[in-house]
């Protein structure tokens, strides 16, 4: 299920639990992000920017380690957004608790 940033505030957390193996979950973030930063606990998880929510998550992924922060940018440098309005998320063991922290 799709979980969403705001933007009421910055920084702006989120902390939620993935569903089945290899699930994407859709994160959508505010236009006025600059910098995501994500943190899977115990297990290794997945990053895409292409997907669809509650489907098999994208084979263009990236692998993020467990247990270690991963920030991004979402901006060009000059604080202009790329059009990046969401991330897909997924963990190859169920149940894997992810924390999602936005910065603008």
């Amino acid at each position: 299920m799709a979980q969403t940033l705001d933007g009421s505030q910055f920084p702006q957390l989120l902390r939620f639990t993935l569903g089945g193996v290899d699930v994407a979950t859709q994160v959508n973030i505010p236009n006025a992000a600059k910098t995501a930063t994500i943190r899977f606990e115990t297990n290794a998880g997945k990053l895409a920017f292409t997907g669809t929510d509650a489907a098999a998550i994208n084979a263009n992924h990236i692998v993020v380690t467990a247990d270690a922060t991963h920030q991004f940018s979402v901006t060009d440098g000059i604080n202009v957004s790329k059009g990046v309005a969401a991330f897909y998320v997924a963990s190859g063991t169920g149940s894997t608790v992810i924390s999602v922290m936005c910065e603008g």
